[in-house]
């Protein structure tokens, strides 16, 4: 980034949290105004002031207020080189002007952020649907965080043809094909997912350590424990993705009702630190208490 890009890229930033701060600081400024009011009407009614002060002591309060907030919202940037508040190395020069479409973007990050997806994909679908022009780059995006809010709600095939989309656009993300395979797995597509598995497989690929803990979750869907269990046992042997593999193979062991070897898998994942314990540890044990179930069933 030269030196020039940077200046211009933090005055664009600083301009952005003056424009966003300015309504909080005129509604301090109304809320003191009121409260004036209400204090000379009920307290002070023969008191009289002069209008230059008065206004000099709402425009303070204005002043102080908006400085108090711009400093407040400058803080939330992670990075000093970063113009967007979250994913600034993915989204890059998009959405970065001092305008509508720019903030109306900004507002949907920052739900999807906090975990609001339904309502972000609200705001990214209605900013998709405008008429606001917007660059390449910026379609891109936004298709592909469309595609991000329907994945995660569970909407697959949405997710699916946002994800295209925005591969279609050059999206540059290396993770994008890893979701656009798991959608496919999702929408039964399973023949896709294969292929896109097979052309990242022991390739230099930036998350090609995932590849085949990938494949053993894909079977594991299929219901598909013996698979499942030689990829997994592929990772464990590579110490790829270790603690998923280890995860993952603790189940497809229960799966094929080897349930020793599964629960040693299980508390070795627990023990590596495996991704959101507390979700995958009731994973494991729906999933062992159903195998349970069918085998007292066929006994």
């Amino acid at each position: 980034m030269t030196l020039l890009s940077l200046i211009n890229m933090r005055a664009k930033r600083a301009f952005l949290c003056l424009a966003r701060t300015l309504p909080k600081a005129m509604a301090v400024q109304s809320a003191f105004l009121m409260s004036e009011i209400i204090f000379y009407a009920v307290r002070s009614p023969d008191t009289t002031f002069s209008v230059s002060d008065a206004a000099v002591t709402i425009l303070t309060v204005l002043l102080i207020s908006w400085i108090a907030f711009f400093v407040i919202e400058l803080t939330k940037y992670s990075s000093s080189n970063s113009y967007h508040r979250y994913d600034s190395d993915l989204i890059g020069s998009a959405f970065t002007g001092i305008n509508r479409k720019s903030a109306v973007f900004e507002n949907g990050l920052e739900l999807f952020h906090k975990g609001h997806f339904r309502s972000a994909l609200e705001v990214f679908t209605d900013l998709d649907n405008s008429n606001l022009k917007r660059t390449d780059e910026e379609q891109r995006i936004l298709d592909f965080f469309r595609g991000r809010c329907y994945h995660i709600l569970g909407t697959y095939p949405n997710a699916l043809m946002c994800y295209d989309k925005a591969d279609e656009r050059g999206m540059d993300a290396p993770i994008l094909p890893l979701f656009i395979a798991r959608c496919c797995i999702s929408n039964g597509d399973i023949e896709r997912a294969k292929k896109i598995y097979n052309e990242l497989l022991d390739t230099d690929y930036e998350f090609r350590d995932m590849i085949r803990t990938e494949y053993g979750k894909m079977y594991l869907k299929l219901n598909d424990g013996q698979n499942a269990l030689k990829w997994f046992q592929e990772a464990i042997d590579r110490h790829e993705n270790y603690a998923d593999a280890l995860g993952g193979a603790a189940i497809a062991q229960n799966m094929l009702h080897n349930f020793k070897e599964g629960e040693e898998l299980y508390r070795a994942a627990m023990l590596n630190n495996i991704e959101d314990p507390k979700t995958y540890s009731n994973y494991y044990k729906e999933i062992q208490a159903a195998v349970l179930l069918e085998t007292h069933t066929d006994a």
